[in-house]
């Protein structure tokens, strides 16, 4: 029994010094508050961390506003096709005294809505029976640019001899049964029919007599 009691001493006199520790760390006063803390810096935008690029930095905040307003480009005139033209020959030759040239006179009208031009010789193909006869220029005549509007119109002269009949030495016949007309400057032709007295047939004559001129602008 003794060793019992002894045991419950001992216990009792450590749990003593362990609450004599305790006091002693605790402060005799009254506690002073903790100090608060300093304010918090801002947290930057994520924006202003990143780098600027100096073009978008410079760059004003709206679209600069021209001093002038634009000036609209003006319309072209185009060169007039054979898909504009409408071609007809005037009836009847203009003949003059006996063994004189004779002219042609094809009419080239704008039926289009578009003012177009045209500048140059036309390219004319006289044709008979399958046998094409290609026009040669006037050298006598200059070329100038010719403005059409819509239903205006100019004219194409063929130079020629005509024909006079059987029994005129040195004189054979083409006999044409259409003629091709090619505007200037384009691929496309236009087929009218020849009103006048057929043409001497000239074709290998050093000297040739049957010819157009140039497309001319109406009066």
């Amino acid at each position: 029994m003794r060793v019992r009691q002894l045991s419950v001493a001992a216990v009792v006199a450590a749990l003593g010094v362990s609450l004599a520790a305790c006091a002693d760390d605790r402060p005799s006063g009254p506690v002073a508050p903790a100090a608060p803390a300093g304010p918090t810096a801002p947290v930057a935008p994520v924006s202003a961390e990143l780098p600027v690029s100096p073009v978008l930095a410079n760059a004003p905040s709206t679209p600069a506003t021209p001093s002038t307003p634009a000036t609209p480009a003006t319309k072209g005139t185009r060169p007039c096709t054979a898909a504009d033209l409408r071609a007809t020959v005037a009836a009847g030759s203009v003949v003059s005294a006996a063994d004189r040239p004779a002219v042609e006179r094809i009419e080239l009208a704008n039926r289009s809505a578009a003012t177009c031009t045209m500048q140059g010789f036309p390219g004319v193909d006289l044709v008979s029976d399958g046998t094409t006869w290609s026009l040669p220029r006037s050298r006598s005549t200059q070329a100038r640019q010719v403005t059409l509007p819509p239903g205006g119109t100019a004219y194409v002269l063929i130079d020629y001899q005509p024909y006079r009949g059987r029994g005129q030495r040195g004189q054979s016949e083409f006999k044409v049964t259409s003629m091709v007309l090619t505007p200037p400057n384009d691929t496309g032709s236009l087929t009218v029919h020849w009103e006048g007295a057929n043409p001497q047939d000239h074709r290998t004559t050093t000297q040739p007599d049957t010819q157009v001129r140039p497309v001319t602008a109406t009066r």
